[in-house]
């Protein structure tokens, strides 16, 4: 496996971190990813960076019109999501005010909304909303919030919510289709690729949750940290019973269900009941904060085990070798 450049490191974040890599430059981005937008328009800068997630994960990215397409990370799409994504890129590309003025990419976030709700009758106008902010506005920044002001001379400024329209929103829609297309036929992974992807999508791998990597993990574990550690981002850590992808430039978590969760799991012991989980959350959160707290219970048990902090065998909840690696402490003001 080749070095990689700083360019293409970065490329390969936003794949990893966006599924999405623009070849657009505009005045809001930043200097260094326009300089990698300028470096990928060399054949051999795209020749490497779509070698690299090929050798690593078995999935190369879709390139149409050096717009590249990447969703095989942590960012699968639902089924929801996929009928929201559909409708909402039929619905603004064949917007009538984006055909008439193709200088002015502006479009009226409720129209788009209404017409993706008569394609999506499964979800309400609320919900299909939250889903395109979150698809197009946060994580592809195709859509861009604009806010217009209309003055009327006897009544007060009207407020509309627009949304700008990125150049590459039919290149992403084209590259969109055809990964969509392509994933009838998933390719086959070699076995390092398998452990690659787990290492990627799941919080860790373990002799008990993985037991058919486990073993291909432990043998080419010096391999497959080299792999990784080509992106400077990634290190690999292998316990005797755990092994965990960690990722330099993820956040601390400081949210309180994971605070939470965390301490509960560290709580377990050899396992707790599952009926006795409830419980056991109330007990930690007036451990942790001094007094009985106001806590949503199923925000908790969803953080311990979307999280990986502990497991279900049977009837009990088991703590996995993740949640050693951690301390719990509240701060002073959420005491």
């Amino acid at each position: 496996m080749v070095e990689l450049h700083a360019n293409e490191r970065l490329i390969i974040d936003q794949l990893l971190d966006r599924g999405l890599f623009t070849s657009t430059i505009t005045a809001e981005m930043p200097q260094n990813v326009a300089t990698a937008v300028t470096a990928f328009q060399r054949p051999l800068v795209q020749r490497r960076v779509t070698s690299y997630l090929k050798e690593l994960l078995g999935v190369a990215p879709y390139n149409y019109q050096e717009n590249l397409l990447w969703l095989a990370g942590p960012g699968q799409l639902s089924a929801d999501e996929v009928h929201v994504l559909l409708a909402t890129l039929k619905t603004v590309l064949n917007e009538p005010s984006l055909q008439a003025n193709a200088d002015e990419r502006v479009v009226a976030t409720q129209t788009i909304v209404r017409q993706v709700r008569s394609e999506v009758v499964s979800l309400d106008e609320k919900l299909i909303l939250r889903l395109i902010r979150q698809l197009f506005v946060e994580r592809f920044k195709l859509l861009t919030p604009e806010r217009l002001e209309q003055a009327a001379s006897d009544q007060e400024a009207i407020i509309d919510e627009y949304w700008s329209v990125s150049p590459d929103f039919a290149s992403f829609a084209r590259n969109l289709v055809d990964y969509l297309q392509a994933q009838v036929k998933k390719p086959a992974l070699t076995e390092l690729q398998q452990v690659n992807q787990a290492l990627l999508l799941q919080p860790f791998l373990s002799p008990q949750t993985t037991p058919t990597l486990w073993p291909i993990l432990v043998a080419k574990r010096q391999v497959i940290a080299a792999q990784w550690a080509q992106l400077q981002r990634f290190e690999l850590e292998v316990g005797a019973d755990y092994a965990l992808l960690l990722d330099r430039q993820r956040q601390q978590i400081t949210a309180r269900p994971y605070t939470v969760a965390l301490a509960v799991a560290r709580s377990l012991g050899a396992g707790l009941p599952e009926d006795q989980l409830n419980q056991r959350i109330h007990q930690v959160v007036a451990q942790l904060f001094g007094s009985p707290q106001k806590v949503a219970v199923g925000q908790v048990r969803a953080a311990l085990f979307d999280n990986g902090l502990a497991l279900q065998a049977g009837q009990n909840v088991l703590p996995t070798a993740i949640a050693q690696r951690f301390s719990v402490q509240a701060t002073t003001e959420e005491k």
